[in-house]
Formats: structure tokens, C-alpha cells, sequence
């Protein structure tokens, strides 16, 4: 042998794909002529191939199984089957194997219909051995890159078939956590809805049961400085006992163990019988709990119980989301609750305090009037600058505490408000005549401007009473003295808009931001000359706002400033058939 024809080959089979061991290509030859068979079998055989030689059609009908031939040298015309009916039968168990057929001269027409039905080629009677075998060569190469190719057309159906299944697993997947974001942002909306602790936990075990199928939900938090957690609400849950009763510590149970080592719970009551849960005295079937943690601080335990076959991966993934979401909005409002109880706290320490130091203030003003009055005490000079230095700083107290309490009330919403239909130029009339002493001292032209085609208005008459003295007394300090203020109310936007102007000092652009922030003074040094608590404006703002209108100002330094604030009109009257008649 030669040892050039030996290769890898890949043979079809009727059982599919395999791969042949490595050897010489094996070689069957079909020709009732003896001699013909003898000499191509010493001939090839002589160049390295495996030989199989078939006297007639039938003999190599019988023996394709068994040789699994790589080239088939056939002759066409033989008696019984025929070459061509050969080649069927073959390509039945091997499409790729290569066919050869061989022919006289008169039966070329009957080769070339050999091509067509899938031979690989013809050599006609007779022919040149060196010829044969080029033509072998070339056939065996083209089997060989037909199996290849039929090979990875299989390698890459199969691929595309895992392609495939992983592209519908990934279409799931991205379906599956779609809906978990919409559901996690309907129930974000849902629960953003409350900010009271108490509702907002009732929306969190709702929702987390609806969404996961549980038959109910419950939540357990942490108590401050303690490691121990109480029931907090439940959904879908009877016969619960109160806080105190249902309770866990870390460590204790499938709940205490989820709070030690943040991470959700799972399982599924087994032949031991139900899962014990704090509160629920006959035990659950199945329990999904997940930690509530926010800030890298748990809060509490979210769980969901007695779902029909249990709780999913799913579920897991999903209420583990949840509870991430809920721990925030738990947090923002156990913020809020203590926020309101701190400001509770506040206002009430404020009017008791204001109430005890308004008591005395009022018992001190009194006897330094009496001791002012002529009538009943001599005094000298000093002891009249002192009593006036004593009576200034015991009005500015009160005038304090009186903006302490104001303020106090306007904060926490509760500064009373008679909203009745009224007229602004009493108002006005009336803030004009409350300094009339002050203005007359500093010797200040006032002039009053009011728009003949003022509308109504709905307002408390004293509340805003109280926002156009203020804004009259503050333009009276920071005038100089015999100067001019202008108050002026025109109609604005179908409301009405009310300026008071001084031509003071004025006040720099920079600073202008400050005027609404409370117990803040432009000039905040111990030596100013205009006295004040720094809540003045604030009130005010406050005030107007309530009424739905808005403040602003305009100022220039050394030119003076304007304030101005806006009030809506009062709705229109409503005319009785007997009035209009």
C-alpha cells in the first residue's frame, strides 16, 4: 500500500451522523465483466484503497451495509439491476457516497442520464487506470466536503435550535421581570399615596399578597433600641392577637433567622406539620418572607402565606424587590411620624412657654404704666427715660412672643381663619390709623392710593389687617425721618394687588432671598437701628398664601424698596330671581 489514501471520514447511515475510524478509503466495484473487476481491484488496491468487488447488482445491493463504500465503480448495463438502480439503493443509506459509473460507447446517453440521477461522474470502455483514479481522488474530495458540509449544516441546526431555546427563555425572562417592574411601580404609586404609617403598611400587606397569590400577608417591625419585632398589620389574616402578643426575636425562627442574615425565607410545611408564625396559633401551610431594610438597617419582615402549591423563585425574586421598595417608603414615614411628633412637641412647648412669659410681660406693662402716670407718681428725668426704656422692651417682648405664637400656629396649620366678603379700603384705612402716632412722630408723608374699580374680596379682615401693618410699620423704620411712604391698591390679574413703598435705605439684590427665611434680619448686628423678631415678613407670607395670593418684593439700594402682595377676587354673588326682579 501507498498510505496516500488514508482520511477522517464521516459516513450517513440510516441511524444519522458517526464518525468513521481513520483508515484508507474503502472502494466497491460492480461489474459482471470478471476481468474488468480484476484489474481495477489490482490497480487500486496497489494505490491504498479497500477493495470490494460485486458480480452483479443484487450481490452489491447485499453488500452496501456491511462495506458502507466510500466510491461505487458501477457498470450501467448489467443483468438484473441495473448500475443506476445500484446508485438508488445506495444513496438511500448514504446520499453522499460518490458514484462512478462505467459505460461503452453506445450507452454515453444512459451515463449522462447517470448524472443527472446523482452520479458523481463516467468513464467510458475502455478506459485508463491513471484516469479512474483521478477521478476517485477528485470524488472522494467531494464526499469529503459534503459530509463536512452536511455536518455542519447538523452542528448548526442543533445550534440554532439552542439559540432558540435560549432566546425563548430570555423573552420569558424580560416578560416576566417587564411585569414585575410595572406591578413594583403601580404598587410604588399605590403606597406613595399614604404617608401616615398606618395606612401605608395596610397598601404593603395588600399588595404584596394580591401580587404574589398569597392568602394573606403580615408585618412585623422593630422596635427602637430593642432586637425583638412586632406585628405591625396584616392583610387576609383572622383571629390576630395585638403587637405586643405577636412577636419574634433575631435569631428566633424562620423569621428571626431572615432579620439576622438579611436574605428571604422560603418553605413549604412538610410531614412535621404547619410552619409556626408569630400570631397565627394553627401555622401556615407555606410562608415567603423577605427583611424590610433600608440604610443598611433592618426594619422589619414583610411575609406572604398559603399560596396553593407554594411560592416560586418568582415570588422570591419579586417580594424581595418589594420589600426593598416598602423598607423606604416604611422608613420615610416612620420619619414623618416622628417629624410630626417632634413638631407637636414643639408648638406645645412654645404656647406653654409664650402663655407663662406673656402672663408676667402683661402684670410688668401695667405697673410700668402706673408708675408712668403723672397723676399718682412724681418721677424725675431719669427715672422717666427709664420707665420709657422699660415700657419700649416690654412691648417688643410681647410683640415677640405674640409673632412666636403666630408663627407657631401658621406652621402646624392651626392660626385660625375667618374668610368673609368683604372691601379692601377699610383694611387699609384701618393699618393707616394703627401707626398714626408712629408716622405722625416721624414726621412721614403717607399717601394713600386706592383704584376706584376694586372687586370684592374674600378675606379674614384682621389676618390681613395684620400683613398691611406690618409691611406700614417696617417701612416707617427704614424710612428716614420726614420722608415719604406710598401705600396703593390697584386690580391685577382680576384680583387685586397691594404695594407699600418706602424711599429708605433699600435693600442690595443679594440679600433679597433672606426677607422670607425666618428669625433673618438684613441687618442682624446688635447696634441696628430697626428692632425686630425676623418673623415679621414670614407671617405675612404665610398669611397671604393662605389666602391663595402671593408676595414679592423690589428694592434699590439708596432708592428704597416696594412690597407688594396679591389676593383673588371673591367668587361671583349669586343673584336670587326675586332680587333681580
Amino acid at each position: 500500500m501507498s498510505g496516500r489514501n488514508f482520511h477522517p471520514l464521516v459516513h450517513a447511515d440510516a441511524g444519522g451522523l458517526e464518525r468513521a475510524p481513520t483508515g484508507p478509503a474503502r472502494v466497491l466495484i460492480v461489474d459482471d465483466e470478471q476481468t474488468v473487476a480484476e484489474v481495477m481491484q489490482e490497480f487500486l488496491t496497489a494505490e491504498g484503497y479497500v477493495l470490494t468487488v460485486a458480480s452483479s447488482g443484487e450481490h452489491a445491493v447485499k453488500l452496501l451495509p456491511q462495506v458502507r463504500p466510500d466510491v461505487i465503480l458501477t457498470d450501467i448495463n448489467m443483468p438484473g439491476l441495473s448500475g443506476l438502480e445500484v446508485m438508488r439503493y445506495a444513496k438511500e443509506s448514504d446520499p453522499e457516497v460518490c458514484v462512478i459509473v462505467l459505460t461503452g460507447h453506445a450507452s454515453t446517453v444512459t451515463a449522462i442520464d447517470a448524472l443527472r440521477q446523482g452520479a458523481y461522474d463516467y468513464v467510458t470502455k475502455p478506459f485508463d487506470l491513471e484516469a479512474v483514479h483521478k477521478i476517485i481522488k477528485s470524488g472522494l474530495a467531494d464526499r469529503r466536503l459534503k459530509v463536512l458540509n452536511r455536518k455542519l449544516i447538523a452542528e448548526l441546526s442543533r445550534k440554532n435550535e439552542i439559540l432558540q431555546h435560549h432566546e425563548q427563555e430570555l423573552r420569558e425572562r424580560v416578560r416576566v421581570a417587564t411585569a414585575q417592574l410595572m406591578t413594583l411601580y403601580e404598587t410604588g404609586k399605590a403606597i406613595g399615596a399614604h404617608l401616615e404609617l398606618g395606612p401605608r403598611l395596610q397598601v404593603i400587606c395588600t399588595q404584596a399578597a394580591e401580587t404574589t397569590g398569597g392568602a394573606g400577608a403580615i408585618v412585623f417591625l422593630k422596635r427602637e433600641d430593642e432586637s425583638s419585632y412586632v406585628l405591625a398589620r396584616a392583610h387576609g389574616i383572622d383571629g390576630l392577637p395585638d403587637g405586643a402578643a405577636a412577636s419574634f426575636t433575631e435569631g428566633q425562627g424562620d423569621l428571626g433567622v431572615s432579620v439576622i442574615n438579611p436574605r428571604p425565607v422560603r418553605r413549604v410545611a412538610g410531614t412535621g406539620g404547619p410552619i409556626a408564625l408569630p400570631g397565627i396559633a394553627e401555622g401556615v401551610g407555606a410562608l415567603l418572607a423577605a427583611p424590610l431594610v433600608a440604610e443598611n438597617q433592618v426594619l422589619g419582615v414583610l411575609a406572604v402565606v398559603d399560596k396553593a402549591g407554594g411560592f416560586g423563585d418568582d415570588d422570591e425574586t419579586f417580594l424581595n424587590l418589594f420589600a426593598s421598595q416598602a423598607a423606604i417608603a416604611v422608613r420615610n414615614s416612620q420619619l414623618f411620624e416622628k417629624t410630626k411628633s417632634l413638631d407637636r412637641l414643639k408648638s406645645e412647648f412654645v404656647a406653654v412657654v409664650s402663655h407663662e412669659i406673656r402672663t408676667p410681660l402683661t402684670s410688668v406693662r401695667g405697673a410700668i404704666e402706673l408708675l408712668s402716670d403723672e397723676r399718682y407718681f412724681r418721677n424725675n428725668e431719669q427715672q422717666v427715660k427709664l420707665l420709657v426704656i422699660a415700657h419700649a422692651n416690654t412691648e417688643r417682648l410681647l410683640t415677640l412672643i405674640g409673632d412666636i405664637l403666630d408663627f407657631s400656629k401658621l406652621d402646624s396649620g392651626s392660626l385660625p381663619m375667618h374668610f368673609e366678603r368683604q372691601r379692601l379700603e377699610p383694611i387699609v384705612t384701618q393699618a393707616t390709623h394703627n401707626l398714626r402716632m408712629l408716622i405722625e412722630e416721624r414726621r412721614i408723608q403717607l399717601e394713600v392710593v386706592m383704584a376706584p374699580d376694586l372687586p370684592d374680596l374674600m378675606l379674614d379682615a384682621n389676618r390681613v389687617t395684620q400683613v398691611v401693618t406690618n409691611l406700614l410699620s417696617n417701612a416707617i423704620k427704614f424710612s428716614h425721618a420726614e420722608g415719604r411712604i406710598d401705600v396703593f391698591a390697584e386690580t391685577w390679574e382680576r384680583g387685586v394687588r397691594v404695594g407699600v413703598r418706602d424711599h429708605g435705605e433699600g435693600i442690595a439684590a443679594k440679600n433679597l432671598p433672606q426677607l422670607f427665611q425666618k428669625f433673618t434680619q438684613i441687618d442682624s448686628t446688635s447696634t441696628r437701628r430697626a428692632g425686630g423678631t425676623g418673623l415679621g415678613l414670614v407671617i405675612c407670607k404665610s398669611i397671604v398664601e393662605q389666602h391663595g395670593g402671593q408676595m414679592s418684593v423690589e428694592s434699590t439700594l439708596d432708592e428704597g424698596s416696594t412690597f407688594y402682595f396679591t389676593l383673588p377676587p371673591a367668587p361671583a354673588a349669586e343673584i336670587s330671581p326675586a332680587a333681580a326682579a
